[in-house]
């Protein structure tokens, strides 16, 4: 007896070895991204409403020119202004997080409650800002809809006019910060050249980056010194802004624009939504939560202060980190 448990314990080292690698997770590996089951596909979703599953709540993170023409049934409208905190609450900035308190009354509103599945779904970006909200607050089983409500269309599920009937019933969801670090400010941004164990990021487009385009909201044109270039869109299919690249196709970007696994890596956008593209992207291919930061104020809160520097045009190697204005 005692011969056989060890010829099978043998046989199955292969197999535990394997397991305990993390090589294999049942719940993850689409698209090849360790960490794909952050991401749900239309057919997946399609069959969690068929079944009426009771712990779904699918939100579209989406504009009223967006949601109105058609949306995916029982799907509730979260545009960006619901989850920004006034800016006179802000010190002047526009589109910071709302605090705890008012995302716990949002949440309890949605009706999510702390077992829900949370689906959202999006355009172009909007869907990874509100996961980044959620993450932040502590809610897990969060998803995005790979391809939004494109790959929904294509695939010839029905959408909705009129938008769903309030919930009866609150939420039971708690938001409170889990994960500190995931929220950074303007301070730390300013304090990232005594770290040389960071990268920060520019998730702009390329003439917002160098300076020739300013975007309504920001107080003066550039870009945070030392940052380097990663615009939002080379995470995502051309054909579909709402859809994702595979992990093949995403390692070597990573590798070309000299993302570094072993820094902390910072994320800027113009008031922080395009920035979680980036951070997404990062958490799909399995990097440490940890090491990820999005700067919530990004461009508008920097370009706000006069006494922090700026940089423009295109990047030279002997631009010094944090020139003055």
């Amino acid at each position: 007896m005692k011969k056989s448990r060890t010829r099978t314990f043998l046989a199955l080292l292969p197999v535990l070895v394997f397991l305990a690698s993390g090589a294999f997770d049942a719940q993850a590996g689409y698209k090849g991204y360790p960490r794909g089951n952050a991401l749900i596909t239309v057919q997946e979703l399609k069959g969690l409403i068929d079944t009426q599953d009771p712990k779904l709540v699918i939100l579209a993170a989406q504009s009223n020119l967006e949601y109105l023409p058609g949306h995916i049934p029982g799907a509730q409208q979260v545009d960006r202004p619901a989850i920004a905190a006034p800016p006179d609450t802000q010190s002047g900035v526009e589109g910071n997080i709302i605090n705890a308190a008012e995302f716990t009354r949002l949440a309890q509103s949605l009706g999510i409650d702390r077992g829900s599945t949370v689906v959202i779904y999006e355009d172009r970006y909007d869907a990874t800002r509100l996961w980044w909200a959620f993450t932040y607050y502590g809610k897990v089983d969060v998803r995005i809809l790979d391809g939004g409500i494109q790959a929904w269309k294509a695939a010839g599920f029905p959408v909705e006019i009129l938008p769903p009937a309030a919930r009866t019933k609150p939420g039971d969801f708690l938001a409170a910060v889990r994960h500190t670090a995931l929220r950074v400010d303007t301070s730390e941004i300013a304090a990232l050249h005594e770290h040389p164990a960071a990268q920060l990021w520019d998730n702009r487009s390329l003439k917002e980056f160098t300076g020739e385009e300013q975007k309504k909201g920001a107080y003066c044109a550039g870009r945070v010194p030392g940052s380097r270039h990663s615009e939002w869109v080379l995470f995502k299919k051309k054909e579909n802004h709402a859809e994702w690249v595979t992990a093949d196709e995403m390692e070597p970007l990573l590798q070309k624009l000299g993302y570094d696994r072993k820094k902390d890596q910072y994320f800027y956008c113009q008031s922080g939504v395009r920035s979680t593209q980036g951070f997404f992207a990062l958490y799909l291919a399995g990097w440490p939560l940890e090491k990820l930061h999005n700067y919530d104020g990004s461009w508008i809160a920097w370009s706000k202060d006069n006494r922090l520097p700026v940089e423009a045009g295109l990047p030279h190697e002997d631009t010094p980190s944090l020139a003055g204005r």
